[in-house]
């Protein structure tokens, strides 16, 4: 069965050594039934460029403008109604004041010396470690 796919920039954001973890809204987590723990991003809208939707996502669920050094993460998931695939991008340098969306209820700046013992699954810690990785990488001497 030919499925639609569904393309989704997500943002795993550095600010030093602490890094964004945003907290689903109760009503986003019920109707998803899910862990609720997400990163800023979200889906392209038809005909929108990957990085201008990672761009527009961030700010509409964050306020905050971003750098982004590279993909950190990509998450390919056939599901009944339509084939997702997410692609996650390690960022730094945000700037701006941070609010969250309605879709939203908290946020939290984890510092990564405190990840392992963070409530968060440990597939969204793997890829915040990854994405941490390349941040390191990227920055200078």
């Amino acid at each position: 069965m030919n499925r639609p796919y569904k393309i989704a920039a997500k943002a795993i954001i550095f600010d030093n050594d602490h890094v964004l973890v945003l907290r689903k809204s109760l009503a986003e987590r019920n109707a998803k039934d899910t862990h609720g723990w997400d990163f800023p991003g979200g889906g392209l809208e038809p005909a929108e460029p990957l990085m201008d939707a990672l761009y527009r996502e961030v700010l509409e669920e964050t306020g905050l403008r971003i750098r982004v050094i590279g993909p950190a993460y990509i998450y390919d998931d056939i599901q009944e109604e339509k084939h997702l695939i997410i692609i996650k991008f390690a960022c730094y340098q945000p700037s701006g004041d941070l609010r969250i969306s309605a879709e939203h209820e908290s946020y939290q700046w984890t510092p990564i010396s405190e990840l392992a013992q963070a409530e968060y699954p440990e597939w969204m810690k793997e890829e915040i470690r990854r994405a941490y990785r390349i941040f390191m990488e990227h920055q200078p001497e």
